[in-house]
């Protein structure tokens, strides 16, 4: 299926075809090679790893720990794959849709990002750890920037292109997830495609509605960053902040958007990050600017950046990272409340957010994740038209310095000084005047 192949019209919600779940089975549709070198993470020159990231006081995770853990949870990484190191202890092999494994190879770096946010382990010699440290993290490698098709179409059947290829991966990869006893599923990777025209991605909307609905699941997937085929939508039309009316780029699997929660990025002051991909489908905000995880390294170090052109490091960023924090805060959810279905699940963490400007709003939905507030409020079901929390608001940029009073002081000084010397003066020409 190929939509808006016909006259240009607005874009609707997509609908759920439930015949369409695909089989679990894991392993590439199609022979894949590695094309480029794999990407290795950096540390920007004096960086500080011994205070906690910023991200962790804006979310105030350290309160949350004597309500949840993560323990007994497990959270599907479908993602690049993740490196197994000692920061990431409770890692499992999930299996590999680029290459016949196990999943636990990250050649882009990203996968491993994503789970040391998620699930990392604290060091003596740092103060980073992730958000559920003793949730179960199973990693799914399910697409790599780094490697191409052995025999690629040169058609232009968009069905036959890398994207539709990852998209049916992703769908196969849902159903392997929740059948390896996933119970958060964590989707920080994104196909950006024109709303007027794109692939058929009904596989993928039928697991996801399948994994949520039937095998009571939740899925946390990334908005995705402007840039490349991630078009900037254009805002909703009037007030309607829902509207899909000027929606010009569809992000797959954020717009299945009844059953995931779609996340945006702040920075660490709270304001909305000007690189997230807005629309409709967005629920939730986190932080995602100047993020410090777990590399991809036998020896799991820190890092903070990445290679950007010509090699220089670049501070990581992105709404990937922001859906790992809140897939984070889901598993203590889920640990806290295990009688909460999935729905009921993202009904909480949307009922007790930082209500954004406008709610929803396009660009972090129904505001920040708030951690603590997730953990203890009592929130009423179905999910609320008015969000229940504060709203959050930026900090404004700190005043320029006063010098009136410095110069005031100084004045002051002078004029003393300046009497003195006069008085002096005077007293001179007094005594030159004298008689002998």
């Amino acid at each position: 299926m190929l939509c808006g192949t016909g006259p240009a019209r607005a874009l609707t919600p997509p609908s759920i075809d439930t015949a369409a779940v695909p089989p679990d089975t894991d392993g590439p549709e199609q022979p894949m090679k590695l094309g480029v070198e794999c990407q290795a993470p950096g540390v920007l020159p004096g960086s500080n790893f011994a205070d906690p990231p910023a991200g962790w006081g804006l979310l105030n995770l350290d309160a949350t720990r004597p309500f949840a853990t993560g323990a007994g949870v497990t959270v599907a990484v479908i993602d690049t794959g993740v490196t197994p190191n000692p920061r990431l202890p409770n890692l499992r092999p999930g299996g590999d849709y680029v290459e016949r494994g196990d999943g636990l190879f990250d050649c882009d770096a990203h996968g491993t990002l994503v789970a040391g946010l998620i699930g990392g382990a604290p060091s003596p010699g740092d103060a980073f750890v992730g958000v559920a440290p003793q949730a179960t993290l199973l990693s799914i490698r399910q697409s790599s920037a780094h490697y191409r098709l052995e025999k690629p179409n040169p058609s232009d059947d968009l069905n036959a292109t890398e994207t539709a290829i990852d998209l049916r991966a992703m769908a196969r990869a849902v159903v392997h997830a929740v059948n390896l006893g996933a119970s958060v599923i964590n989707i920080s990777m994104v196909s950006c495609m024109k709303a007027v025209r794109h692939a058929d991605d009904r596989e993928l909307g039928a697991a996801l509605h399948w994994a949520v609905a039937e095998r009571n699941t939740v899925v946390v997937v990334a908005a995705g960053n402007t840039g490349g085929d991630c078009r900037q939508n254009p805002p909703p039309p009037g007030t309607d902040r829902a509207s899909w009316a000027n929606v010009v780029t569809i992000s797959s699997p954020a717009w299945w958007a009844d059953d995931v929660l779609a996340v945006g990025s702040v920075q660490n002051n709270g304001a909305p990050s000007t690189t997230t991909l807005q629309g409709p489908w967005i629920d939730l905000a986190a932080p995602g600017e100047n993020v410090i995880s777990v590399g991809n390294y036998p020896d799991g170090h820190l890092v903070n950046a990445l290679p950007g052109q010509d090699q220089v490091l670049v501070p990581l960023f992105g709404d990937s990272l922001s859906a790992a924090y809140v897939s984070g805060v889901a598993a203590l959810v889920r640990q806290k409340y295990p009688a909460l279905n999935a729905y009921q699940v993202m009904n909480r963490l949307k009922a007790t957010a930082h209500a954004g400007p406008t709610t929803p709003d396009p660009g972090v939905g129904w505001g920040v994740v708030d951690p603590l507030a997730a953990l203890t409020w009592n929130v009423a079901d179905p999910a609320p038209t008015v969000p229940v929390n504060k709203i959050i608001h930026p900090l404004p940029p700190a005043p320029p310095p006063d010098y009136h009073p410095r110069s005031v002081a100084a004045y002051v000084v002078l004029g003393i000084v300046g009497a003195l010397v006069l008085a002096v003066g005077a007293r001179v020409a007094l005594r030159r005047k004298r008689p002998s």
